[in-house]
């Protein structure tokens, strides 16, 4: 099988005679925020300074499959079989056969049916909108080793804090990420200019994220505390 899983299901589960022929999962584009600055050649980009890391557009994943049907009535028909399945609900994961490691976030917007040209090679060309970034499908904390390839980094994840301590987190993805957060007692966190209280529970606070590289912070207090996230890549 070659192609894609969303919703639960495979595409050549539902339509085992559609075969993938051509798939485009280009990389997002960039939204930059650059201005022109009086005495500086060329243009300041703006977009790092505001908010820490490139910014960019939601990407295009476009797929191609072949079919068989001879009938315009079957083509037609699988067409609105397609539709019926792909167009229903908002963002999803979709899960590439190509990547085995990611997921996207996706949402189809468009079947199109085109011509065979009497050869009886139906071309179906389905378009999905995605979030810019791939996630990964294991947590950063995973135990299996076959959740890990050469480019991750494993790490500990789980602390035992009595008084205060120092700690380092690395995220080696492409985009800055909210981590969940366990603590069993109260603890104080402060990352950089900001300071978090935090009772005793699992919590996922917008303001504290693990920038793209190491993440330096502090926890003050007595218990146990662990952040679950998972990695985003281009």
């Amino acid at each position: 099988m070659s192609g894609f899983s969303i919703s639960g299901k495979h595409i050549n589960d539902v339509f085992p005679t559609l075969r993938l022929v051509e798939r485009s999962t280009p990389p997002p584009n960039e939204l930059p925020i650059k201005e022109s600055v009086v005495g500086m050649q060329g243009d300041y980009d703006f977009t790092i300074a505001l908010f820490g890391e490139r910014l960019f557009d939601n990407r295009e994943l476009t797929y191609v499959f072949n079919g068989k049907e001879t009938s315009e009535i079957m083509r037609n028909m699988n067409r609105r079989m397609l539709e019926n399945w792909l167009l229903s609900g908002s963002y999803m994961p979709l899960y590439d056969d190509k990547e085995p490691f990611y997921y996207y976030l996706a949402r189809c917007v468009s079947v199109t049916l085109g011509n065979d040209n009497g050869i009886a090679k139906t071309p179906y060309t389905i378009k999905f909108d995605a979030y810019p970034f791939k996630i990964k499908i294991a947590e950063e904390n995973s135990l299996k080793w076959d959740d890990y390839d050469i480019t991750d980094y494993y790490q500990p994840h789980i602390f035992s804090i009595s008084g205060s301590k120092i700690l380092k987190i690395m995220n080696i993805g492409s985009a800055g990420v909210a981590p969940k957060i366990t603590l069993n007692a109260p603890m104080t966190i402060q990352k950089n200019n900001l300071i978090f209280n935090l009772s005793a529970g699992s919590y996922t606070v917008d303001d504290f994220r693990f920038e793209v590289g190491m993440n330096t912070f502090t926890v003050t207090g007595n218990g146990t505390i662990s952040f679950e996230w998972r990695k985003e890549v281009i």
